[in-house]
């Protein structure tokens, strides 16, 4: 999962891509595309840092075996074809010849062999790799049980397999990710060259300089794919307090694109010809509620709490509509989704109905829930008075909580202190198996409600190991539903990517996964402002 700050909780502020060098008052010139980050990365290595800040530049700088299109279908990368084995459990990909890294050496299966062993080195501690243990000898190289992975071995110049303990999947979409980028075998343990400072990938961009407030890039002329359109890309840092810059940088024509704020006024935009783009994220926020203890044990007062959520005026009234009420858990875009699941719903009378059924008819006997967020956002607060008086309507107390730091609020949901908590969380590759089981299957990464289930966890093994798409994304489907009639948590919204560019960059393809993921090699700038 990608990490943001606060954490991955709630509506997780938008990252901007900054482009800095030679900056004019006029819109664009050229070639160069320029676009902001909010945080500095600490490392370009993508093994070494989950910022989605460093994965703007990594998706520019390297290749993976595989990738994703806009429709998040996974298509061939420097691998050019692949076969699976009947079981599953073989993965064979042969690898495009003649593509050249940045430095001028060619790609070799070697390369790749030592690109995702090194993933599970104990010292690159990225959480995403846990897609890939299921890699044979995978858990044995990391514990320093075995110096080689057995599971991954090239069988040719051009040829790599990797072998797994069972049927997954997930499997290629999770080779898309960014912690697979494939780099040079010989630079991955280099002090003198390393690639947190000198990234040397395959990309589209090669890397240039990192500056003080700039990270540059130069289009690689000899790309597979073709050479990119731009001349350079510039990502210009917003860090802290400065991030509030950006905007009005973009607004007088120093960067090309910028992540919109709460305050930007869409149609105003848009009246000055503005491109403004509102795409559906693979993100869920929710309130988790705390089921291993009273009050939140009871099924039917959580039934009550999920039906008084007033998702579509709280999109609407609060949210400007830039981001989707959230009926279920899958949201649209994923494989998996269904609108049938759409059970989390608004009904006030149905509400009462289940208090009624509960321990606390009417809200007798009910102490005080609270509910914990990590954002001091006015969307936030604006947020949860709502809710706090759909609430009160039904004889329910509720007092939300700003908990001051991310840390104190993670502590706070593990340990099982509140009632109730306000999270968001992400997608990293576009697959059920990447969301619903790690917030309710029993243990899953993010389960902070303590909820388990033996039916839904059954549902999602089988679910993994499924190798038939449509039985597969049946079963997930059944899972989500079991889960929103005995609800863990309440679905609050889908959230979307909101950025507008200026009016001569053409070709944005802006896909579900968010800025990361532009595929800058098909942006292309027109003559003019």
């Amino acid at each position: 999962m990608f990490r943001s700050y606060p954490g991955r909780q709630i509506l997780v502020s938008v990252l901007c891509l900054f482009l800095s060098g030679a900056w004019t008052t006029s819109a664009l010139a050229g070639g160069v595309f320029r676009f902001p980050l909010f945080y500095v990365p600490s490392s370009l290595d993508p093994v070494k840092d989950e910022l989605i800040s460093t994965y703007h530049v990594v998706q520019q700088v390297y290749d993976g075996l595989v990738a994703f299109d806009s429709n998040l279908r996974v298509v061939p990368g420097l691998a050019e074809s692949w076969t699976v084995s009947r079981d599953g459990k073989q993965y064979v990909f042969t690898l495009r010849k003649g593509v050249r890294f940045h430095n001028g050496k060619e790609v070799s299966a070697e390369d790749a062999v030592a690109s995702l062993a090194r993933l599970f080195k104990p010292e690159n501690k990225t959480s995403s790799k846990e897609f890939l243990y299921r890699i044979k000898g995978a858990r044995e190289f990391r514990d320093g049980k075995a110096d080689y992975i057995s599971g991954i071995k090239a069988l040719s110049e051009n040829q790599i397999a990797v072998d797994l303990m069972e049927p997954y999947a997930p499997f290629l979409s999770a080779l898309a990710m960014p912690i697979t980028k494939i780099v040079p075998k010989e630079m991955i343990d280099d002090p003198e060259q390393p690639l947190g400072r000198n990234p040397v990938g395959t990309g589209p961009f090669r890397f240039t300089s990192w500056g003080e407030d700039t990270i540059l890039l130069k289009a690689n002329k000899e790309y597979f794919a073709g050479a990119p359109e731009l001349d350079e890309v510039q990502f210009h840092f917003y860090p802290g307090e400065e991030r509030g810059r950006a905007f009005p940088d973009f607004l007088d024509g120093k960067l090309s694109g910028c992540p919109l704020p709460e305050s930007a006024d869409l149609n105003e935009l848009r009246n000055q010809g503005y491109q403004v783009l509102i795409r559906p994220r693979l993100s869920f926020m929710f309130y988790g509620m705390n089921v291993r203890k009273p009050p939140l044990d009871d099924p039917e007062l959580r039934m009550a709490l999920s039906l008084a959520m007033d998702r579509d005026r709280f999109a609407v009234e609060v949210l400007d509509s830039r981001h989707h009420p959230a009926f279920q858990i899958l949201p649209r875009g994923m494989p998996g989704y269904s609108p049938d699941n759409a059970l989390a719903i608004y009904d006030p009378e149905m509400a009462v109905q289940a208090l009624g059924r509960s321990k606390y008819p009417g809200g007798k006997n009910l102490p005080e829930l609270v509910l914990a967020s990590a954002s001091h956002s006015e969307v936030a607060k604006k947020e949860l008075e709502m809710y706090r008086q759909s609430l009160a309507a039904l004889g329910i107390v509720l007092k939300p909580v700003f908990v001051e730091t991310w840390e104190e609020f993670k502590r706070g949901i593990e340990e099982g202190r509140y009632d109730l908590y306000r999270y968001a969380i992400h997608a990293d590759v576009p697959d059920p198996d990447d969301l619903l089981p790690d917030i309710v299957e029993t243990g899953g990464s993010h389960n902070f409600t303590g909820y388990g289930n033996k039916d839904v966890d059954s549902l999602i093994r089988r679910g993994r190991g499924e190798t038939d798409q449509v039985k597969r994304m049946t079963l997930y489907r059944e899972a989500e539903r079991i889960v929103l009639n005995d609800p863990p948590l309440i679905p609050v919204i889908f959230l979307s990517t909101q950025v507008a560019f200026q009016k001569n960059v053409r070709n944005i393809d802006l896909p579900a996964t968010g800025t990361p993921y532009l595929p800058l090699n098909k942006v292309t700038l027109a003559d003019g402002p």
